[in-house]
């Protein structure tokens, strides 16, 4: 009973959305823009997190802070001929998640993992051609470990967003593998927040929680065999 409450609630959420989000729709000289902002006060995040926010029918970022509605959900940002420039989300105004920009000739730009207004995770960088340019991870908004240049090879270590001098115990992974690795890391996170293979294995769960155990020990079959 529990399970399908937690479903309904979840179900409810998509299709009758809160009275206090509100989609829009605006476009300027290069871009369309498609979000979703949130009416509510919110209290700023302390730290050097930008916010994003929409007033006067245009989006505007400030650090610390906002003066309109905070940018809540959902956000596709495209050229005039429809091809994707940015998608992502924001949470209460803040960046987060999965990040992607694009080239106007549709090729990958960039990939970034946000989490509360923070780049935090792997970071990956793409000409237009499609080959990766830089490669790395941030963690709080800072290059912390490995950070590859595709275009000449060399290899940089940070920590907490300091050069440093290469660790003694360090065997380099191939680039292609730092990617794919990249990846794969992505599509877990994929599986985990897909409401549907949550389901299932809710189910699975229950079906085995119902199933009587119907195995008998040894010794009660030695009893009903001397009776």
């Amino acid at each position: 009973m529990k399970f399908y409450l937690t479903a309904l609630l979840f179900l409810s959420f998509f299709l009758f959305p809160s009275k206090n989000v509100q989609r829009k729709i605006i476009s300027d000289s290069e871009f369309n823009y498609t979000f979703y902002v949130s009416t509510e006060d919110i209290a700023a995040k302390k730290g050097p997190r930008y916010y994003y926010w929409y007033k006067a029918g245009e989006i505007h970022s400030s650090q610390g802070g906002s003066a309109g509605d905070l940018l809540h959900g959902d956000f596709t940002k495209s050229y005039k001929d429809n091809n994707l420039a940015e998608q992502g989300s924001f949470k209460k105004g803040l960046k987060d998640n999965l990040w992607k920009k694009w080239y106007k000739n549709g090729q990958l730009y960039e990939i970034a993992s946000w989490k509360s207004g923070l780049r935090t995770g792997q970071y990956l960088q793409f000409s237009e051609a499609g080959q990766v340019m830089i490669s790395g991870r941030f963690k709080k908004d800072m290059k912390h470990g490995i950070w590859i240049n595709g275009t000449t090879n060399d290899t940089v270590f940070f920590k907490k967003g300091v050069e440093i001098d290469k660790p003694k115990r360090y065997n380099r992974k191939p680039l292609t593998k730092r990617i794919t690795g990249f990846f794969k890391e992505l599509f877990r996170k994929k599986e985990k927040n897909d409401p549907s293979k949550k389901q299932k294995a809710d189910k699975k769960g229950l079906k085995a929680k119902k199933q009587p155990k119907n195995k008998k020990s040894k010794k009660q079959k030695k009893v009903k065999e001397q009776q």
